[in-house]
């Protein structure tokens, strides 16, 4: 049952702030149905927390879900009647608004239950006693059933007395009884006596009657008091209530006034504003915003109904219409006029051409900007139709200064605009004049890479587009920052970052669809003039992409939003000039895997290797501190491999010249060109261009200088085979093939004068096969020198391991060796 107090406690009694104090369960008696049917519900009695203290019975039932709810409630005070039936029965009967009977599980269930009852009832029911019957056998209130009004309980001690008294009146009745025996004997003889004790009796039983009739009417005195007390208490209730209601509806009432009521020193501003007196703008735009609280103050959706809210909210629309229009028409007229404005000449003769930035008209409509969001707040059609004005006239006046900043870029950099370009190319197609643009390939001749001019070419449209861009900048975002305020955007901003010198900043970062939309169109020709003149000169010459791509990227990675009108365009630009450079690189690679061999007779170096040391010096200064260095070493690399492969396909191919001397010259040359420029990434194709040369001068010295003492190699060879078979160094000798004899026959067919003379017919062919433009000779001859000294090594140190003390040696020394390579070499 402790269990079960808890529960019903935390579900159902704290949620109304009651206590609950008494419980039991009982079996319910359906009026409707058979009696014998019952139904089991919990009987529960609380008192509230609050004070004054009400307490209530309530009839709880559990539902399906093991939930409990309070099906029934009554005022405890409402009890009349509790009837305990009696001490064997487990019902007990209770006269609330109707009679009801309760079952109960068992006698001390119930017996708890009613002294609890009954406590509760005596403590609270102030006023209005409750009427006890057959209650005589609950154990601490067998006194109350004869006091009939609910009583508390006589104590022990003082019941002990009253039953001494009792037996005392006892005692004494039966005295008395016997003296009334005697008295009556004495009376009876008197009958004078007796007619005087009758009319006492008849006097005494009329006064007790009386005495009856008035303590009725003190009784219903009594009740009748209860009744008012408890009616004033609810009309004390009542009266609170009405008074909370009242001061509730006072204030909301000041409230609506408050909220719709506007000064009339504000109504007549509003009926008459100057908008050109700048003097008067502070107090236009208190009336104005006075007059939008009033408009969008939120007000209850009952108090709207009220006649005089709907008549001042009638006021305030023909203000604000009134208002707006005025207002619309003089923001449109300073729209018009601001657009019309001629702007700053671009002087020929100034240093830089200058893109104005339109601060001057920034700050004639800047004090405008509160009454533009107020028209955006209430009414959002005007000010569209007006943002759409201001659009149209600024897109008008950035068009012209756009078009005459390029124009001056256009003169300054090439002479001539895409106007004058195309008239060119109309009169290239119909023969009349014939302009090349330098295309400068790496496998193409140098001479169709245009005159030296393009350099300075270069520079100055390098210099043009980074002035162009620097001005771009600041003059979108001026115009940007401008809008954002004047027509009060959105715009997200990015979290608080730490720079470099440890400080907090929080800079913009991105701004809404409305806003880029609108730059987008105010600078609505940027984008198409930008390309314009990226592709003019790009077109001219390939080379210029390379500038164009390398200051677009740095100016879009610069750019703080990466979703503004500004990054986005410049990224447009990047696009179409990173595909172009993509082309010349394309370009670059192709003309190297298609190159064909020179028709000359002798290769020489390869234009795709003669060239590479320019392109890659050019390229070198353009990407050098640039953020997208990685891109063109990518294509360093990929260019470079081609080559290296491209070099032994057209050596083969060349046919005229040996294969050797196309790879060890063109690559001689490609190791030097990279070794002068010291680009890290190339660096592992430096190391192989020089193997490869390594490579192919050994291939070459091996194939033509071959063995000048070709039967001596061959003696020495067959020495060398027998030595490996197992063959004694002091037993050579005396083989017949490898005797003394055989030997000083062998020496004896290459005197000094000889070999002096086969080497002097090595010299020229070498030097027929090599260019004069890599200068190999003297490299080569030196090699076969050495080569030639390590043959003669050969064969010396056989010579004296095999034949020692025999007196044979070669007609010539290493000494004279030297002298015949450098004759030769001197004497051509």
């Amino acid at each position: 049952m402790a269990a079960l107090r808890l529960r019903l406690q935390k579900e159902l009694f704290d949620l109304t702030d009651e206590h609950l104090v008494g419980l039991a369960h009982v079996a319910r008696h359906d009026k409707e149905k058979d009696k014998k049917k019952k139904k089991d519900w919990l009987l529960a009695i609380a008192s509230t927390k609050d004070v004054p203290v009400y307490a209530k019975l309530y009839l709880v039932k559990m539902g399906e879900r093991e939930t409990f709810k309070k099906k029934q409630e009554w005022q405890l005070r409402d009890l009349k009647v509790l009837d305990g039936v009696s001490a064997d029965s487990l019902d007990i009967k209770m006269d609330l608004d109707e009679r009801y009977t309760w079952t109960f599980n068992r006698v001390d269930e119930k017996e708890g239950f009613i002294k609890t009852l009954s406590q509760i009832c005596d403590k609270y029911n102030i006023g209005r006693r409750t009427k006890y019957m057959n209650m005589n056998w609950v154990s601490g209130n067998s006194d109350q059933s004869a006091r009939g009004q609910g009583i508390q309980d006589t104590q022990v001690q003082e019941v002990t007395h009253i039953l001494n008294i009792c037996v005392l009146m006892f005692r004494l009745s039966r005295e008395l009884s016997v003296l009334d025996g005697d008295n009556i004997h004495s009376m009876m003889a008197s009958e004078e006596a007796v007619d005087n004790l009758m009319l006492l009796l008849t006097s005494s039983i009329q006064e007790v009657e009386v005495l009856e009739s008035r303590l009725n009417q003190y009784d219903e005195f009594l009740e009748h008091i209860r009744d008012s007390m408890e009616k004033m208490e609810g009309k004390t209730e009542s009266l609170e209530t009405v008074n909370n209601n009242n001061a509730l509806l006072l204030a909301q009432l000041n409230n609506v006034i408050n909220k719709l009521q506007i000064p009339y020193n504000y109504q007549a501003i509003l009926s008459e504003a100057d908008f050109s007196n700048r003097d008067m703008l502070p107090v236009i735009i208190e009336a104005a915003q006075a007059l939008s609280s009033a408009l969008l103050a939120p007000i209850p959706y009952s108090l709207t109904k009220m006649a005089a809210v709907q008549e001042q909210r009638k006021r305030c629309d023909r203000w604000k219409e009134k208002f707006s229009k005025n207002l619309c028409r003089h923001m449109n007229n300073s729209f018009i006029h601001v657009g019309n404005d001629p702007g700053e000449n671009l002087a020929l003769n100034t240093a830089k051409p200058t893109l104005p930035i339109r601060r001057n008209i920034h700050k004639e409509l800047a004090p405008y900007g509160q009454l533009m969001h107020w028209l955006r707040q209430v009414e959002p059609k005007s000010f569209h139709q007006l943002q759409q004005t201001y659009t149209n006239n600024l897109s008008k006046l950035y068009e012209r200064d756009l078009a005459r900043f390029l124009e001056e870029a256009y003169l300054r950099v090439g002479g001539a605009g895409p106007s004058a370009a195309a008239s060119q190319d109309l009169r290239q197609k119909s023969g009349k004049l014939s302009v090349s643009s330098a295309t400068q390939l790496l496998a193409s001749d140098r001479d169709t890479w245009g005159p030296g001019t393009y350099k300075s070419d270069r520079e100055r449209f390098d210099v043009s587009l980074e002035h162009l861009l620097s001005c771009l900048e600041p003059v979108v975002l001026e115009e940007q920052t401008f809008c954002l305020q004047f027509f009060k955007m959105d715009s997200k901003v990015s979290d608080i970052s730490v720079n470099k010198s440890g400080v907090k900043t929080k800079t913009q970062k991105q701004v809404t669809e409305e806003l880029r939309s609108m730059m987008s169109q105010i600078f609505s020709s940027m984008e198409v003039e930008l390309i314009k003149f990226l592709e003019h000169f790009e077109r001219s010459d390939n080379l210029n992409s390379m500038f164009s791509y390398v200051r677009l990227s740095a100016h879009v990675l610069q750019a703080q939003d990466t979703g503004s009108f500004l990054a986005i365009t410049l990224g447009s630009a990047l696009i179409h000039t990173k595909r172009n450079f993509d082309k010349l690189m394309q370009a670059q690679l192709r003309s190297v895997e298609d190159a064909k061999p020179p028709r000359r007779t002798k290769c020489g170096i390869l234009n795709m290797v003669s060239n590479l040391g320019e392109f890659l010096s050019s390229t070198e200064i353009i990407f050098r501190r640039s953020d997208r260095r990685t891109d063109i070493e990518k294509w360093y690399l990929t260019i470079l491999t081609s080559i290296m492969d491209n070099i032994p396909r057209i050596a083969k191919e060349h046919g005229r010249t040996p294969q050797e001397v196309v790879k060890m010259e063109n690559f001689h040359h490609l190791h030097a060109e990279l070794s002068s420029l010291k680009i890290p990434v190339l660096d592992n194709i430096r190391r192989d261009a020089k193997q490869r040369y390594a490579d192919a001068l050994q291939n070459y010295v091996t194939q033509y200088f071959g063995r000048p003492l070709e039967k001596v190699n061959q003696f020495f060879d067959g020495v060398s085979a027998k030595l490996s078979s197992g063959v004694k160094e002091a037993e050579i000798s005396y083989q017949l093939s490898f005797s003394k004899q055989e030997l000083r026959k062998v020496l004896s067919a290459y005197p000094g004068k000889e070999v002096k003379k086969g080497l002097a017919d090595l010299y020229r062919k070498v030097e027929k096969h090599l260019s004069e433009e890599e200068n190999l000779l003297q490299v080569v001859w030196h090699a076969m020198q050495d080569e030639f000294i390590r043959q003669y090594k050969y064969i010396e140190e056989l010579l004296q391991r095999c034949y020692p003390g025999a007196q044979i040696s070669l007609d010539f020394t290493i000494a004279n060796i030297l002298e015949y390579f450098s004759d030769i070499a001197i004497l051509h």
